[in-house]
């Protein structure tokens, strides 16, 4: 049981980081419409101007690479550790270093800011609106993602059926493991609807003077979201379903983490296809050159949180990595927010907290086989 909760850990946790520093740090920064949440101009491919910059975007590439480095060899000596409850606080603390490859991100982010107005960048542009297409290019297929979730919804249901007796099978697995386990993947399932509609609902992008090509590159990127969605909430219905039919016939732990194994590879894969088709679309689609549009570098701190008291959005896309963010001077941008910083912060207080008190070797004793 042990060497499967060390492969979990490492298949949720290696890609990841590996995903996360090639998204942020590219390794050919001229060829990109944003560097390190910047966006591109040609005064930083100039002179002076072109040295310095070159030494920032180095110095983030290879912090980045320190922290990924660090978190992908600290993962495969974990592997070789005995599972106690030190180990396994550390292999969960790893999960939270994942966000460190953002520090040397957002340390470029400030320096290429300071650099544009060393050279004299101001602020310029108008912000553009295709009238033709406003609010008119949507990609998300409602039905293909309520579907997975009412699926879901009846396999909890039964669940729940089955541990109160309502429906006479002898379930091997303990007292309400059957019902915990499917309402933990309903609750996701649920959440990735009004993430997915959001996403959908993102003000049409503007990149060209041509209004069709906006609307094919506004519907490649929004399609590339939904797919990414409706995969995920299938995935995430089909393991609930697999669960609940293991977990009656049997109450082995192997079991259930294996297919745990199985199901973060599986969600890992649909991440990365995601990624790369959304690579693929921007490398389709070349923004006009000559469209000026508005620098609004300074509305993103760090390039990770976008606040912008003039725009009505709630979310936007990211600079960092895939799909979309909340802006942080909406009302709700403000509450989403202080609720996610609450819960991380409090999640990593009550797991060191837990490792202090030996509370996970106790939990380990208790599940070791």
């Amino acid at each position: 049981m042990t060497w499967l909760i060390k492969v979990i850990m490492f298949v949720c946790i290696v890609p990841t980081v590996i995903l996360m520093y090639m998204l942020g740090f590219s390794r050919n920064p001229g060829r990109k419409k944003m560097i390190l949440g910047v966006r591109d101009n040609p005064k930083f491919h100039e002179g002076e101007g072109g040295k310095k910059f070159d030494a920032i975007v180095d110095s983030a590439r290879k912090g980045g690479l320190i922290i990924t480095a660090a978190v992908v060899i600290m993962s495969i000596i974990m592997m070789f550790m005995p599972v106690n409850g030190t180990t396994l606080l550390t292999w969960i603390l790893l999960v939270f270093a994942l966000f460190l490859v953002v520090v040397p991100y957002g340390k470029g982010n400030t320096e290429l800011k300071n650099l544009k107005k060393e050279l004299g960048i101001t602020k310029s542009g108008v912000t553009y609106t295709d009238i033709t297409n406003t609010n008119v290019v949507h990609a998300l297929k409602l039905p293909w993602i309520f579907l997975p979730n009412a699926l879901a919804l009846i396999g909890t249901v039964a669940a729940v059926l089955i541990d109160l007796g309502v429906i006479g099978l002898d379930v091997a697995s303990e007292k309400y493991a059957l019902t915990l386990m499917s309402i933990s993947f309903l609750f996701v399932g649920v959440i990735m609807v009004p993430i997915a509609i959001l996403m959908d609902n993102t003000r049409n992008m503007v990149i060209s003077r041509d209004s069709n090509i906006n609307a094919n590159y506004s519907r490649a990127k929004k399609k590339t979201w939904a797919d990414l969605f409706i995969a995920m909430s299938w995935a995430n219905a089909l393991c609930l379903i697999a669960y609940d039919i293991v977990l009656v016939f049997t109450s082995s732990e192997t079991a259930v983490l294996a297919g745990t194994v199985l199901y973060s590879a599986v969600i890992m894969a649909i991440v990365i296809i995601g990624v790369i088709t959304q690579q693929q679309v921007e490398r389709r689609y070349d923004r006009d050159t000559e469209l000026e549009l508005q620098d609004d570098d300074d509305n993103w701190i760090l390039g990770l949180f976008y606040y912008n008291p003039n725009d009505t959005r709630l979310n936007v896309e990211k600079r960092l990595g895939y799909g979309g963010t909340v802006n942080v001077a909406h009302p709700a941008g403000k509450v989403i927010m202080i609720i996610s910083a609450v819960i991380i912060i409090g999640s990593i207080v009550f797991l060191i907290y837990m490792g202090a008190t030996g509370q996970f070797d106790e939990s380990v004793m208790i599940n070791k086989p």
